[in-house]
């Protein structure tokens, strides 16, 4: 078969040549794959309202023979995200996720619940005004997708005592993917205290919420923005350390949001 089709959400796009572009896009039953879509940047180009930035799109692909990436040869917009495109604070939190799914999936592996996640978030995000709201739908995300990609974080007791934890003094460790009791936090080992990430109480159970409720219904949370921007750090901090690289749309979110 030359030619096959699917569903997909564009979450990258960058230009080569004169008029085309090579797109990463999302699918629900192909994961990540990067296209390539010729002539698309002229100005009369047929697909170019259909592969926009951020756009859930039908997409008709031709299969390469000889090696080279395959090649988009039909669009259709299925929902354009328009909103969302039309916010800077918006955008810069969905640059965030984009960032983190090109960096931590291959190429054509099926990760449905990501998928499904990710279309969440967009759709959340793009009717939320409240920089309040898009950090937990932000943090809400990256928990899950970490989640299902085996990177699951601990926040009920210490991973070093496995005593439950009390309130007050606690530490993340981004290594050991967990929280720290305070007497464990006190150990003098260098590597061990670079990794350790202070938690204050209020940011420890929204995590536990964030991170234990997958039906979780986010408009219904509550909390001060301090708290979320805590939780927030944390969780893309958390993220850098096993994607080994920094998110450089943190310091885009810094400037805009």
């Amino acid at each position: 078969m030359r030619s096959y089709k699917t569903k997909a959400i564009i979450i990258k796009q960058y230009e080569v040549g004169e008029a085309d572009r090579i797109i990463v896009a999302f699918s629900r039953d192909l994961g990540l794959i990067t296209l390539s879509a010729r002539g698309v940047r002229k100005i009369l180009a047929k697909l170019k309202g259909h592969l926009e930035l951020f756009n859930y799109s039908w997409l008709l692909i031709h299969k390469s023979s000889h090696g080279s990436i395959d090649t988009i040869i039909g669009a259709e917009t299925i929902h354009p995200f328009k909103k969302l495109r039309l916010s800077l604070e918006s955008t810069s939190r969905v640059y965030l996720i984009s960032e983190f799914l090109n960096r931590i999936l291959p190429e054509r592996e099926e990760h449905q619940e990501i998928f499904k996640l990710l279309f969440y978030a967009l759709k959340e995000i793009e009717n939320e005004i409240k920089r309040e709201r898009r950090l937990i739908i932000s943090s809400y995300f990256l928990l899950r997708a970490i989640k299902e990609l085996g990177y699951s974080p601990h926040f009920r007791e210490c991973i070093r005592c496995q005593a439950s934890l009390k309130q007050g003094g606690n530490y993340f460790d981004l290594g050991g993917a967990g929280t720290v009791c305070p007497e464990c936090s006190a150990i003098s080992e260098r590597e061990f205290q670079a990794r350790l990430k202070f938690i204050s109480d209020g940011a420890l159970v929204g995590l536990r919420i964030l991170s234990e409720n997958k039906g979780l219904k986010l408009s219904k949370i509550r909390a001060k923005r301090e708290i979320l921007e805590e939780m927030a750090n944390l969780i893309e901090n958390y993220v850098e350390y096993i994607l080994e690289a920094e998110l450089k749309s943190r310091k885009f979110i810094k400037q805009v949001d």
